[in-house]
């Protein structure tokens, strides 16, 4: 390498090591001034929204002021952002010395410094995306956040309960975040045969805004949050003023009749009728709506429905043309015919009532559904209903008993019909919920501790779901400790064991658990422990011929000729 090369290159490296010094001395200057006892740091700082309304765009948007004693405007939200990410030191004025710490702002600023927090990092990333794509595109809107949808949900809840300036227009004046709904309610006067519907408000005196959650009323000095049935109800009778220009509905008697049926008993609180003469409330107002159910099955154990909307003295069957002249509640009526449609009952035309038919939804409306129309309305069921409901499955007796050297296991008082019994089972391994018995009824099958048993008794020891049919199952006598275990898992259940099960299942605990092991007192040979006890393994296998393999890694010395002959001998 040459001279002017050697140079280059040394003067490189002082430059890198230059700026690594640099680069450590800023941090420990930055350091410095955070522990440097004369700079005074503002505490309980608070953050001030200042809120721009365009009337025609029906956006808003806000900026932020800063301080303790004196504040000043955040200018570049994306620098702030930075800071707070860092926990820089910065002097925004004479009288703002601020460590961007979340521990040095007032406690009620600390919700819309995280809504601020968060907005001003999507703020940050996308200008930093639009630079990189172009350099010729600037930052933008650096002092104020455009509020989306989903900011105005966000905004709302850092500012609950608070008053915030707020500029629409020229016009500079407060607003606060209410999250009451507001008192707005309709009043209907009677004049002569005519009757005005009216609102306590102008319904002019508003702006509707759009959250992804709520939808919110802007007035001149507040910003509602609003329920979803607020504005299915409240809302759309407002609009309909609003659209057509006016600030009241004049109706006439069977218009008011139709008001009262279909509109009225979704805002019943909001609506006030005190002007009206007694014998127009009589003619017009519904009484109280009562829904009775008829439940019952039909001769294919479909569920079927009979439903009456009672007023006072009268029935009504809605499937029939009935010349009823009373006020009927339609919203009552009409609430209660779509929850059996949502449930899945049908139309039967013939017989002007519901059927339910499909099996999974007949098990749900059993199952659940049916609760929930008990609490809203009145159930009558006949006997026959009654009698197929869901049933949850307890095996009821099993007897086991040893028989020819194979274990029988006796299903035959189970407590149910066998020919029902390996299509449950198999329902059961395919995580089925239910299984409908032949008359009709149901068995639940999830969480059912006779079915866990019946599954892990017939996939573990091999048994063929047809062969319970005839309710005894035989397997071999081997596999009775495995049985024995399974058995101790059930409650309730009466397990009837013949006294040879119960001798050879005692006999095989007591070898199990034997210590003492007996050796031939013919054997020539010094056995090790493990060789005892695989000794001791092939006698008990012998003893109930069991049967057994003896395998090469069991290090029993099958070259041994007293094992060899043992084996022969248990041939």
């Amino acid at each position: 390498m040459s001279k002017e090369q050697n140079e280059i290159r040394e003067k490189e490296n002082h430059r890198v090591f230059k700026q690594l010094l640099n680069t450590f001395t800023k941090v420990e200057e930055k350091e410095l001034k955070k522990e440097d006892n004369k700079v005074e740091y503002a505490k309980n700082v608070q953050i001030t929204p200042k809120v721009f309304y365009n009337k025609f765009t029906k956006q808003l948007k806000v900026e932020f002021r800063i301080g303790d004693k004196q504040s000043y405007k955040i200018k570049n939200l994306p620098e702030f952002y930075t800071r707070m990410l860092n926990k820089e030191f910065y002097q925004y004025g004479s009288k703002l010395n601020l460590l961007h710490e979340e521990k040095y702002f007032a406690k009620d600023s600390i919700p819309i410094l995280k809504f601020l927090l968060k907005y001003s990092e999507i703020m940050k990333y996308h200008n930093e995306v639009l630079q990189e794509y172009s350099q010729y595109i600037k930052n933008f809107m650096l002092d104020n956040i455009l509020i989306s949808n989903t900011g105005l949900d966000d905004f709302f809840d850092s500012l609950i309960g608070k008053q915030v300036l707020f500029q629409n227009g020229s016009k500079e004046t407060t607003i606060y975040f209410s999250q009451e709904e507001p008192d707005i309610t309709f009043n209907i006067i009677q004049e002569n045969n005519k009757f005005k519907l009216s609102c306590n408000m102008d319904v002019f005196s508003y702006d509707m805004l759009q959250g992804k959650t709520y939808i919110y009323l802007l007035f001149p000095n507040a910003i509602y949050r609003c329920s979803k049935q607020f504005e299915l109800n409240t809302l759309k009778l407002l609009e309909t003023f609003r659209k057509n220009y006016t600030n009241e509905i004049i109706m006439d008697e069977a218009e008011l009749t139709c008001f009262f049926a279909m509109i009225a008993p979704k805002m019943e609180k909001s609506i006030i009728f005190d002007t009206i003469s007694a014998d127009i409330k009589e003619k017009c107002i519904p009484k109280k709506l009562g829904v009775k159910i008829y439940l019952d099955y039909d001769q294919n154990s479909n569920i079927i429905a009979e439903v009456k909307f009672c007023y006072e003295n009268h029935e009504i069957n809605p499937f029939i043309d009935q010349n009823v002249s009373i006020a009927r509640n339609m919203v009552g009526e009409n609430e209660a015919l779509n929850m059996f449609i949502k449930t899945g009952f049908l139309l039967d035309k013939n017989n002007n009532r519901l059927i339910l038919v499909d099996d999974d939804k007949i098990f749900a409306f059993l199952s659940d559904e049916i609760e929930t129309y008990m609490k809203k309305y009145e159930i009558l069921a006949t006997d026959r209903f009654k009698t197929k409901q869901i049933h949850s499955f307890q095996m009821k007796s099993i007897g086991i008993s040893i028989e020819n050297h194979l274990l029988k296991i006796d299903f035959s008082q189970i407590g149910i019909d066998l020919s029902d019994l390996s299509e449950m089972i198999q329902k059961y391994t395919l995580k089925k919920k239910f299984h409908r018995l032949k008359d009709g009824s149901y068995i639940k099958l999830e969480e059912n501790e006779t079915m866990q048993f019946l599954d892990e008794l017939t996939s573990n020891l091999d048994i063929n779901y047809n062969s319970l049919k005839s309710g005894i199952v035989s397997i071999p006598s081997y596999r009775s400790l495995y049985l024995e275990k399974m058995l101790g898992t059930l409650k309730n259940v009466e397990i009837k064991k013949d006294e040879t099960y119960k001798q050879m299942v005692e006999k095989l605990k007591e070898n199990q658990n034997s210590a003492d092991i007996i050796l031939p007192e013919n054997l020539n040979a010094q056995m090790r422990l493990y060789q005892k006890i695989g000794y001791h393994w092939l006698k008990m296998l012998d003893e109930y011929e069991f049967g057994g393999i003896l395998a090469d890694d069991m290090g029993l010395r099958k070259n041994s000729s007293n094992v060899m002959c043992y084996i022969i001998v248990c041939k």
